[in-house]
């Protein structure tokens, strides 16, 4: 009769954590788009100063600042190596999200294709949902927004 039990025990814990398993991946799979994006903008404080002015005369709100994506990456099977992409801010104008870099006179923004996709096309990879990559020239006040799109190889 234990031996019964047992079984039956058993059945009840993977039926219980199957069900959980398939519960899980259900919301996953229907996760509204941009639900990433708006976790990430309650994670963050924002501190008011020029560049967030800046961006508030131009019609964006901004929604959290100063986040520090960790990446790990490995090398023939070593071990892995951390690193991190960070972004100055978050924010959301028409209701589109846009992921906001400082331009820094010690790391000038290279206004080439070439350039902005070596520098960009990471952050506009993780996070598809967003409309843009928007850069702040603090020191001339100036906004431009940047988007990539993937076009025929014709």
């Amino acid at each position: 009769m234990d031996s019964i039990g047992d079984w039956i025990i058993m059945l009840a814990a993977a039926s219980l954590m199957g069900w959980w398993v398939v519960r899980r991946f259900d919301r996953w799979l229907h996760e509204p788009p941009g639900s990433r994006l708006r976790k990430l903008a309650l994670a963050g404080g924002v501190d008011e100063d020029d560049n967030v002015l800046s961006l508030r005369e131009q019609g964006y709100e901004v929604l959290s600042g100063k986040h520090r994506i960790p990446l790990g990456v490995v090398i023939d099977d070593g071990p892995t190596m951390p690193t991190r992409l960070y972004f100055d801010y978050l924010a959301v104008k028409e209701d589109k999200y846009y992921l906001v870099k400082l331009e820094r006179s010690r790391q000038p923004m290279e206004w080439t294709a070439s350039g902005l996709r070596e520098r960009l096309l990471a952050y506009a990879l993780l996070f598809p949902d967003c409309e843009g990559i928007v850069i702040v020239h603090s020191q001339e006040r100036q906004i431009k927004t940047v988007r990539f799109k993937v076009e025929d190889g014709q």
